[in-house]
């Protein structure tokens, strides 16, 4: 519209001007040979690509927005999605060691049982405890890290004793049917907050664990450098896609869809081990184990 109105208003003055110099006697030649006729064609060129820049502008803005709200949009399905998938796990999560609980103390309650039985019913459900305790801890952990104000409290962690603890405790729990093996040299030492740094360790493990089969190897290697240490988790488990590899660390994200999904978590675990590693001056990389499986790479930095 406004490159008509500027075409309009060039052609009726043209129009004009020509009336007016055969009037006075004068030839067309002459009057496009005009200063005045120079000037106002190239005010019409000058008005035309002005307008073709504004209207390219305004093209091109709009299909950034285009683009942008569709963006918006899709990562807002997505984490909806995430966000009802973590429901429903975390639903899962809760109703099974409860339902667990429930059934181990109605059994002790109503049967007359054997030491050895009532022991094992108590294992049971000790583990159950266990598991809801760490599900909650996990929840409220990364509640408090999405928070703006959240800090941690930075003392010399004795990160060789700490692996050692934590690795033990876990190969104990699944050794039956993983292969669990361990390089961690002695005294090595970072700056830190040990409880929360515990649960990047634990939660580690407890993936290789749950994306492992019977049999897998799992590995924690501890390696000094010169001012830093690299910590890596190895197992010879199903992997990750590749296409998943820059996902896992969300919130909410887990591998995989609801159909096909069969590990056991609520999404948290590698966003609360990413967290805690950005908390403590780190990096994490997520790597392939060769033919199969998968190796978290945690580099901090030495305590001085």
């Amino acid at each position: 519209m406004l490159h008509n109105n500027n075409r309009t208003n060039f052609e009726t003055l043209v129009q004009r001007e020509m009336l007016v110099y055969q009037y006075n006697g004068r030839t067309l030649d002459e009057y496009y040979a005009s200063d005045y006729y120079q000037q106002l064609n190239a005010d019409y060129r000058r008005k035309t690509s002005m307008l073709a820049l504004e209207g390219l502008i305004f093209v091109t803005l709009l299909v950034i927005s285009f683009i942008r709200i569709r963006n918006t949009f899709r990562e807002e399905i997505a984490l909806t999605r995430q966000q009802n998938n973590f429901l429903l796990s975390i639903t899962h999560e809760l109703k099974s060691p409860l339902a667990s609980l429930k059934l181990s103390m109605q059994t002790m309650e109503r049967a007359q049982l054997e030491p050895s039985r009532i022991k094992r019913l108590t294992e049971i459900s000790l583990d159950d405890i266990n598991r809801l305790e760490a599900l909650v801890e996990n929840i409220l952990l990364a509640s408090k890290m999405d928070g703006s104000d959240y800090a941690i409290s930075k003392e010399p962690i004795n990160l060789s004793a700490l692996c050692s603890d934590i690795f033990g405790k876990v190969a104990d729990k699944f050794g039956k049917d993983r292969t669990f093996s361990s390089s961690i040299p002695g005294d090595i030492y970072i700056l830190g907050d040990k409880l929360i740094f515990s649960s990047a360790i634990y939660n580690l493990l407890e993936n290789a664990v749950k994306y492992s089969r019977s049999g897998d190897s799992i590995a924690l290697e501890v390696i000094p450098q010169k001012a830093e240490v690299i910590i890596q988790v190895k197992d010879t488990g199903i992997g990750i896609p590749d296409a998943e590899k820059s996902k896992v660390f969300d919130r909410f994200y887990r591998v995989g869809n609801e159909d096909t999904r069969t590990t056991k978590g609520t999404g948290l675990g590698l966003y609360i081990v990413k967290q805690v590693v950005h908390f403590h001056g780190g990096t994490i990389q997520l790597k392939n184990n060769g033919a199969s499986g998968s190796v978290f790479s945690i580099k901090l930095p030495l305590s001085s």
